[in-house]
């Protein structure tokens, strides 16, 4: 199996649950606080790693607070010898996690923001064409790591959140993979966020014709479509959410992990909705992301296959 190498953001989440999300001048009295490692990029590490990718993580964290972080990648066995220790904090979130396991996320980036140049080179070098790089827009010097990875032949897979507009200005043809959901999607080719998704996705395959997509749709699933072959459409399987707040960076990391070990696509596409599935069952980040068997066999037990002709 190819190395996969996530140039990615490692964040403390401060969790709270709330019976609303707070409002304009609201005061709210949480129900639980919880602390967890999270961040996209050490989520997605984690998933990646469990779905079975030989796995290493570079970015940074701060002096005094990153050790939390650190023993995660440990315990998951993901190779973190190219983690950078920054005077400063580490990146950290505020989550409010709703009744109906919905969440939304206040982010400071921390050390996340503070990647340079020498860093990625000095990583960037261990790794060589035919390898994965994962990166979220959470971290420094994204343009530059594009650039230099694609001039390697590594294949980039980037998950274009959080969105801005800014993000068009990227050398976003020299990716592999770009993983957006619909209002992310339908924002790179100046659609309506409501539009037809196989529109959407029709447009940005135009635009980008040398990438390949994964498009997100929420509890209405997802399409994949890889560059010379048919589009592949998954429904989500129907699951009680308890906190939704990893569901896609396990999605993603599932995906990218079973592509790279040559797994047929449909089935990538289909394992990757299950985990998914899974991790909205649980509170958390990374203690909600599963692991490669756990899937199989939520998969063995499924009576409907979620795999259509169109959603």
């Amino acid at each position: 199996m190819s190395k996969i190498l996530n140039f990615g953001s490692l964040n403390i989440d401060y969790v709270y649950d709330v019976p609303h999300f707070v409002q304009a001048g609201e005061t709210l009295s949480s129900t639980s606080r919880n602390i967890f490692a999270g961040g996209k990029g050490l989520n997605q590490s984690v998933a990646l790693a469990r779905a079975g990718g030989d796995v290493y993580h570079a970015g940074a964290v701060g002096l005094a607070d990153g050790q939390l972080l650190i023993d995660v990648l440990k315990e998951n066995k993901i190779n973190s010898d190219y983690l950078k220790k920054k005077d400063c904090a580490s990146g950290h979130t505020i989550i409010q996690v709703d009744s109906n396991g919905q969440n939304c996320i206040l982010l400071f980036g921390g050390a996340n923001q503070t990647i340079t140049t020498e860093d990625i080179d000095e990583t960037l070098k261990n790794f060589e064409k035919g390898d994965y790089l994962v990166l979220q827009n959470e971290t420094s010097n994204i343009k530059y790591l594009i650039e230099q990875a694609s001039a390697k032949g590594m294949k980039v897979c980037f998950n274009v959140s959080p969105f801005t507009k800014s993000l068009l200005e990227l050398p976003l043809e020299k990716c592999a993979f770009l993983i957006v959901n619909e209002i992310e999607g339908s924002a790179m080719v100046d659609m309506s966020e409501d539009s037809e998704p196989y529109a959407i996705m029709e447009s940005l395959t135009k635009k980008y014709p040398k990438t390949s997509f994964v498009l997100t749709l929420g509890s209405r699933g997802s399409i994949l479509h890889v560059v010379d072959c048919n589009t592949i459409s998954c429904k989500s399987f129907k699951v009680d959410a308890v906190d939704t707040t990893a569901a896609g960076d396990t999605f993603l990391g599932y995906l990218i992990t079973n592509l790279a070990s040559g797994m047929n696509q449909a089935l990538a596409l289909k394992c990757a909705t299950a985990a998914s599935a899974l991790a909205v069952q649980k509170k958390g980040a990374t203690p909600s992301i599963p692991k490669a068997f756990e899937v199989l066999d939520f998969i063995k037990k499924q009576k409907t296959d979620v795999l259509v002709d169109k959603l």
